[in-house]
């Protein structure tokens, strides 16, 4: 029977590019290993159980380019290899530390009994490889694989120089097409980050789809007759979703989201802060920093006393909140059938997939239990956007608004006096760029070997300046200076990508340029080996 609801489950995976291979160990590729040992995989493994037991619906997954340079990355994949055995060989030594304490035990037995698990699935299942289990999960209808643009950054802020978006736009097209075999339909923008006219650009690429946050929607002119609860149809040609806004403080909402209860785990007590540096070895420390283990044995508890953590306790309430969840939406979209005209609802449920399962640890158990829940549903299936596009409510066009997702709806997070210098720096780094171009422009008509083996040369610097401006671009850098997140860190790779472009521009302009520097930055910022080709 067909169902009245569609529920359209949005994962957004994202990481900014981080590769040190001039270090057995570096601190920010730990971001990479636990994004990919309790999301990814653990995702996937998800699925793969929703496939044993022939439970209908799909997950809807966008992959960002510079993730997907990472999740190729054979220095990357190997380092999260050791990654894997290094913890299980942590949990070993935690086995024998807590002999004794049953309470502790019960936790460790199940974090030992996970790794084993994990370590199968990577191993075996996914062959070390994670993008040809992502490609298998979509041919069998489990994933609707979108894409994201380039290096994430947040679009409105470089609205006055479509060039630099049309560079990532054609980098976004091409790494997912190299990787997934197919051109990309779907499309996440950063940050949901929305202006006027952005549409246009994007169906030079041949998009078809993407998604804002809810007032980009509600306030497009003229409003939508459906407002959130079905695609709009924008200037281009392309249509539109917006976030739905209380399946979003469900989950998202410090306060009364599921996240937050009481009886899931604690995300802020890893025992690499409880134990002593002998214990945790060389692995877990960089530069005396510890890193953290993901071992994690308290339960969130409602105050500073933490209690230990008891896994099926909380694996039966993520049951019971997936269940309500879903029966929310039933509710959601039963008040608004008289008002849809006969047409289906369609409700977007957007989060950054690093949620479930890294911030949230229960978090693909969630999904998996949503996913059986509206399997027995009556009002509502987990759908594939793809369903949505291809019979839209709204016919008319509107225009969004200028919109984001971020703190206050629009542009404050990446574009505020803390973070106001990167734009000058940013349109340097163009001019360089730019004026490159056209000395290799002017001197295509030269002849000869040696100038021909020059031209070569300089092309090669060109395509090196072209990853650090896009890896400068990242809305990662901005984002973490507003929020004092690793705020140094994010400093640091913005003045770091300036000056390797900087430095690559005064050497390719000489007659004789050295190219010790570029070798060393093709082997550190090695993403998007085609972007010569795209300039």
């Amino acid at each position: 029977m067909a169902k009245p609801g569609r529920l359209h489950l949005l994962l957004h995976a994202h990481l900014p590019f981080v590769r040190e291979p001039s270090f057995d160990r570096f601190l920010e590729e730990n971001w990479f290993f636990e994004a990919m040992a309790e999301t990814y995989l653990p995702v996937i493994q998800m699925l793969n159980r929703l496939e044993e037991k022939g439970v209908p619906g799909t997950l809807n997954l966008s992959v960002s380019s510079a993730l997907l340079s990472m999740l190729t990355d054979k220095l990357l994949l190997t380092r999260f290899s050791v990654h894997l055995h290094k913890q299980l060989e942590l949990i070993e030594r935690e086995k024998v530390r807590f002999q004794g304490n049953s309470e502790l035990m019960e936790v460790v037995d199940f974090y030992y009994r996970r790794q084993l698990a994990l370590i199968n699935t990577w191993e075996r299942d996914c062959g070390c490889e994670i993008v040809p289990a992502l490609k298998r999960l979509e041919q069998i209808g489990k994933i609707n694989l979108l894409t994201c643009v380039g290096t994430h950054p947040f679009l409105p802020a470089y609205q006055n120089d479509v060039e630099a978006i049309r560079l990532q736009l054609k980098i976004t097209v091409r790494a997912f097409e190299d990787a997934f075999g197919k051109k990309p339909r779907g499309l996440w923008l950063p940050e949901c980050g929305y202006f006027e006219g952005l549409d246009a650009i994007l169906a030079e690429f041949g998009f078809k789809y993407f998604f804002l946050e809810t007032h980009g929607v509600l306030l497009a002119k003229p409003a939508p007759k459906y407002g959130v609860f079905s695609p709009i149809k924008t200037p281009a040609g392309l249509y539109c979703m917006g976030r739905e806004q209380s399946s979003s403080m469900e989950v998202w909402s410090r306060k009364t989201g599921y996240p937050g209860h009481p009886e899931y785990r604690e995300f802020f007590r890893d025992i690499a802060h409880e134990r002593e540096s002998e214990y945790l070895g060389d692995y877990f420390l960089s530069a005396g920093t510890p890193i953290e283990t993901g071992l994690k044995y308290y339960r969130i508890t409602g105050s500073e006393n933490k209690e230990i953590y008891r896994p099926w306790n909380a694996l039966r309430l993520v049951e019971d909140h997936a269940r309500l969840f879903v029966a929310n939406r039933e509710a959601t979209v039963s008040n608004l059938l008289p008002n849809m005209d006969g047409n289906k609802v369609s409700i977007l449920c957007p989060y950054d997939a690093e949620l479930f399962g890294h911030w949230w640890f229960e978090g693909p158990l969630f999904i998996e239990k949503m996913f059986e829940r509206a399997a027995s549903s009556s009002v509502v299936e987990m759908a594939s956007f793809e369903e949505s596009m291809r019979e839209p409510a709204d016919t008319d066009v509107h225009n969004p608004i200028f919109s984001s997702w971020g703190e206050g709806g629009f542009g404050d997070v990446w574009m505020n006096d803390e973070v106001a210098f990167q734009y000058p720096m940013f349109f340097r780094m163009r001019k360089m760029m730019d004026d490159l171009k056209s000395r290799i422009s002017n001197a295509g008509n030269a002849v000869g070997t040696a100038r021909g083996s020059k031209a070569t040369m300089v092309k090669r610097f060109l395509a090196q300046m072209a990853r650090e401006l896009v890896l400068f671009q990242a809305s990662d850098w901005a984002f973490m200076i507003h929020n004092n997140s690793a705020a140094d860190y994010a400093r640091a790779r913005l003045n770091g990508h300036y000056e390797n472009l900087s430095a690559l521009y005064k050497e390719a302009v000489k007659a004789n340029p050295d190219t010790k520097l570029l070798k060393k930055l093709e082997q550190k910022n090695n993403l998007f080996p085609f972007i010569g080709e795209c300039l």
